[in-house]
């Protein structure tokens, strides 16, 4: 969609291909055997999984790939048991990285190679780095909501590519991070399980209102 001409109202539309995209997502909880997701469809997947924003440009986000069904068997039992682990082609484990200064001097540069800003700016941001981020509890919830985003980017990228997503936050998070070597440096912030929708879906459960949820000015405030 083309941004608006100055002095016009944005129109009211949005692109048909993202509102379809999102209307149709669905935490799909019944999957159907399928063929494997080829190593293309990966790259193209993560390679748009990517470009999801994040504070600093510091992409907190790493993903464990797990297809093999016996280690999928082996996960199971670590998410309580739920069905889609198997049924899926794939479980996505979606990592948060709670060391924030683990690419800041090449991701800066780059900033600074762009023209963003100078390398007085850049040496002014590498120092507020600890600033924003000063102890353990603001590293994680960094690492959680960076992770995050880029799991629900990769879960509309599924869905447009075809391939259904159930997003599982019951499990041990301990085990799982055990069972898949995670360094403690990050944190298991959820897992994607991938494949192919039986589109037997139950409708849709509720939404809350548009008045409900969008406040203007405060808490409270009513447009």
């Amino acid at each position: 969609m083309n941004a608006p001409t100055e002095g016009t109202l944005l129109e009211q539309s949005i692109s048909t291909g993202i509102e379809e995209v999102v209307r149709r997502r669905r935490a799909i909880h019944s999957f159907v055997p399928g063929p494997n997701i080829t190593q293309e469809q990966w790259h193209k997947l993560f390679e748009l999984t990517a470009l999801t924003p994040s504070s600093y440009n510091f992409q907190p986000w790493d993903f464990i790939v797990v297809e093999d069904q016996k280690q999928r068997a082996d996960l199971q039992p670590l998410c309580w048991n739920q069905q889609q682990v198997m049924d899926s082609v794939a479980v996505v484990a979606v990592l948060g990285d709670k060391n924030p200064h683990r690419r800041d001097e090449q991701i800066l540069q780059q900033f600074v190679d762009d023209g963003y800003f100078n390398d007085e700016v850049k040496q002014t941001l590498k120092g507020s780095i600890d600033v924003v981020y000063p102890d353990e509890a603001r590293r994680i919830e960094h690492a959680v909501c960076g992770a995050s985003l880029a799991a629900m980017t990769f879960m509309l990228v599924a869905d447009g590519m075809g391939l259904g997503t159930a997003p599982l936050i019951g499990f041990d998070p301990k085990g799982v991070a055990e069972y898949l070597k995670v360094p403690d440096d990050y944190l298991v912030v959820m897992l994607l399980c991938v494949g192919h929708p039986s589109h037997k879906e139950l409708p849709r459960q509720p939404r809350r209102g548009y008045e409900d949820f969008v406040h203007w000015t405060k808490f409270g405030g009513k447009a």
